[in-house]
């Protein structure tokens, strides 16, 4: 299990964990723009990355 960095929430990341099958779930998802120098970030959980990503990344084109 992978810890998210954000939360302490445990997760499968299936880019480390080998117990995961198949790609990680993260990649269903945008990639998340690059983080200010000095942040401290490989992974998140499902919930923190989702809201990480409605936080940076403009909003959909209706």
């Amino acid at each position: 299990m992978s810890r998210c960095l954000r939360c302490g929430a445990e997760f499968g990341c299936g880019m480390v964990d080998p117990a995961t099958s198949g790609p990680c779930w993260c990649t269903l998802l945008p990639s998340l723009p690059a983080l200010p120098a000095g942040s401290d970030a490989s992974c998140f959980c499902p919930a923190c990355l989702r809201e990480l990503l409605e936080q940076t990344l403009p909003p959909a084109i209706p």
